[in-house]
């Protein structure tokens, strides 16, 4: 059964008498969120090197014609070998156990056999705290696939009959998951140059993802990991060290990637992009070849010579992440960033033609929200008074606490915070467009972002409910607020 929804570039396709191994790759969100993002593009590509293994893509949403079939060829969950799963967001864990359960395999690891597929969980989620996932999943990976991705294609190919699992368990970055104590260390890529990327990348062309830039782009990562160290971000704990491709490679992957993936547009992908030490050496390469590009983000500390080259581009809208609206606690939190710094770098986009301006900020940094919100409001009305031209877009997010992070043992009021969130929307509605994550699912994310082992039955549970949050306080029996606190809240 080929699903023919989505019109594709780039799709792989293998005859099935070359085929050995099926993989299916899962995200278990969207095709639409699946899509935007480079995970899914360059997993794709990794997977799908040795002419015998055929991977397929599979997402689980109701925008689908056949949700829990793969986009390729239509196969079910049941029909592959092994099942890849790849987890960016913690929320993603229920709608996992829904597609292993509406496709009728065994939700825990203890009762399957080789005649079900083997089920691997890897991303950031797992990187940074598998337990949540110990006895649904096989096999973990930790860290990031390149390096390792033609030993574990050429592992698989070469071991057709024999324990799949212990064969994979022998590669750097995959432990078992049943044993999810142990010192597990991730493998990371130490040279972005030296390993495999995607040019030739998959992408919707149907007409109604025309307007969609992070579609219909070509995915280019500059960087990898971040050199600033901001204690509440787990990427830039999880993913160190900061590390560059080279301008020599980008400008190969620029020659090949949008001719490849027929755009004319680039997305520059990276932690903190601007950062690149040849940023405007690749700013400009792109536009010696005639291309689009954007720049999604860049920190309140990048040189004015980057603005002026976007100003040359006529990209007029940009993000920033003040995070806070206090000197004290971004100081704290390990951004050395003032007050003074935000105001010149919008004068000095203001210049340089830039119209809007995205600005993020977190609440529940520290244990008094209020004095946050109320630091957030004089930041934002300041800037406002000061350049009344400008239009500003604001998302204030509370706070989930992460491990292997310094704010695992913050104890964030989720409550508080929702009334803080209220008293800025009313105050800030009127300075430009307000928007913010909500705190009942923010309280969810934090108790599977930190719980462990114990949370195995009740995502089950919640899973065959359907995963509401009504479903999520019934099978916690309390509001997930205060299941946080009283079990999560140092």
């Amino acid at each position: 059964m080929k699903i023919k929804r989505f019109k594709e570039i780039n799709v792989v396709l293998k005859s099935n008498r070359d085929i050995h191994w099926r993989v299916g790759l899962i995200y278990p969100n969207s095709y639409l969120v699946g899509m935007s993002g480079l995970s899914i593009k360059l997993l794709y590509h990794l997977l799908n090197q040795h002419p015998n293994i055929y991977t397929e893509r599979v997402f689980f949403s109701q925008d689908l014609p056949y949700p829990r079939r793969s986009i390729e060829t239509g196969k079910n969950l049941q029909q592959f070998d092994i099942l890849a799963f790849s987890f960016q967001f913690e929320l993603d864990y229920i709608n996992a156990i829904r597609m292993i359960q509406l496709s009728n395999i065994p939700i825990h690891a203890k009762n399957r056999n080789q005649n079900h597929p083997l089920l691997i969980a890897g991303g950031p989620c797992i990187t940074a705290n598998p337990e949540p996932l110990s006895e649904i999943f096989d096999v973990f990976f930790m860290g990031e696939l390149e390096s390792i991705s033609d030993e574990f294609l050429n592992s698989i190919i070469s071991n057709k009959h024999q324990n799949i699992s212990e064969i994979i368990l022998s590669i750097p970055g995959f432990y078992p998951a049943q044993e999810h104590n142990k010192n597990m260390e991730a493998v990371i890529t130490q040279n972005l140059n030296d390993v495999n990327y995607p040019i030739a990348q998959v992408r919707p062309v149907n007409k109604r993802n025309t307007k969609n830039l992070a579609l219909n782009g070509y995915f280019l990562q500059v960087s990898r990991g971040c050199a600033h160290g901001c204690h509440f971000c787990l990427i830039g704990k999880i993913f160190r060290p900061h590390r560059e491709r080279s301008f020599q490679c980008l400008q190969s992957l620029i020659d090949l990637g949008p001719k490849n993936t027929q755009t004319d547009f680039i997305t520059l992908i990276g932690s903190s992009t601007a950062d690149h030490s040849q940023i405007k050496e690749i700013i400009n390469y792109i536009q010696e070849k005639k291309l689009k590009f954007v720049l999604p983000s860049i920190r309140i500390d990048s040189g004015e010579d980057i603005l002026e080259i976007l100003k040359k581009t006529g990209q007029n809208n940009l993000s920033i992440a003040p995070e806070s609206g206090s000197d004290d606690i971004r100081e704290k939190i390990g951004k050395k960033i003032r007050n003074t710094d935000i105001h010149n770098f919008v004068q000095k986009a203001q210049k340089y033609s830039i119209k809007q301006l995205k600005l993020y900020f977190i609440l529940g940094l520290t244990s008094d929200p209020a004095k946050e919100a109320n630091e957030i409001k004089k930041l934002v009305f300041n800037i406002k008074e000061s350049y009344p031209d400008m239009k500003f877009n604001f998302s204030v997010n509370p706070l989930v606490p992460k491990r292997k992070t310094k704010f695992r043992k913050q104890c964030t009021d989720y409550q508080v915070i929702d009334k803080e969130l209220d008293y800025l929307k009313r105050n800030l509605k009127s300075k430009g467009k307000f928007k913010s994550f909500p705190t009942r699912w923010a309280a969810i994310q934090a108790i599977l972002s930190l719980g462990g082992v114990e949370l195995v039955p009740k995502m089950i549970k919640v899973a065959e409910k359907g995963g509401s949050y009504q479903d999520w306080k019934r099978v916690l029996e309390q509001d997930p607020h205060d299941y946080y606190r009283n079990n999560y809240c140092v």
